[in-house]
């Protein structure tokens, strides 16, 4: 049932074209009273000052990047954002691999070792398969393998993964707002364009992928 849904929400470039129609055309209805609002009055909570909630205020989504590429060291920072076990993962299964065009040159990461591993050259269209205008300076794809997972859970394991790279997603962008830099969730990835452009086969899952930069200031 769960791959019924996913490959019905699977895209192609196609599938782009479509959705950028379909934003142009957009338009939301204004809303004058959210619909769940209970009639009682709201108590105020205090509101929290620290370094972890200005963290949270300084994430934005940052779809304009400057041309300098990133440093190892910030390279190294983003990414580190997903060791140590950083984010919860069902039944410590770990279904999440996380690969990166960076450099022109297509990579994996690996979580485990803090290291990257030499794919290939980034592909020419990467932008199309993105989805974006133009290329980033760094593009970071999560990919679930969630075979194990389905087996243990059942179809409950397609929420699992999701919950599991939205977790790990959110670590990336935080990072991303501590090193000053800026980003955005891509949501219209081509899913097996993007599949073989790192040399993957077409049965993983892309979950999500982020495009990372220097903010123009």
């Amino acid at each position: 049932m769960f791959d019924d849904f996913w490959a019905a929400s699977r895209y192609s470039p196609l599938h782009q074209r479509r959705l950028g129609d379909r934003l142009r055309d957009f338009r939301p209805p204004p809303e004058l009273i959210d619909p769940l609002e209970l009639p009682s009055a709201p108590v105020p909570l205090p509101r929290p000052h620290d370094r972890l909630q200005k963290l949270f205020q300084a994430r934005r989504s940052t779809r304009e990047f400057s041309g300098g590429p990133l440093t190892d060291k910030q390279l190294g920072a983003v990414l580190g954002a997903l060791t140590d076990n950083s984010y919860p993962s069902a039944g410590g299964l770990h279904p999440l691999r996380c690969y990166a065009f960076v450099h022109g040159r297509a990579v994996r990461y690996d979580i485990r070792r803090h290291a990257l591993q030499d794919i290939g050259p980034a592909p020419a269209n990467l932008a199309e398969v993105l989805g974006t205008p133009e290329a980033p300076p760094l593009t970071i794809v999560l990919v679930l393998t969630d075979k194990d997972s389905f087996e243990k859970y059942g179809e409950r394991a397609g929420r699992f993964g999701l919950i599991e790279a939205g977790a790990a997603a959110q670590n990336i962008c935080l990072r991303l707002a501590e090193q000053k830099l800026g980003g955005y969730l891509l949501g219209g990835v081509a899913d097996h364009e993007m599949l073989h452009a790192l040399g993957l086969p077409r049965e993983l899952r892309v979950a999500t992928a982020i495009a990372c930069g220097h903010k123009i200031t």
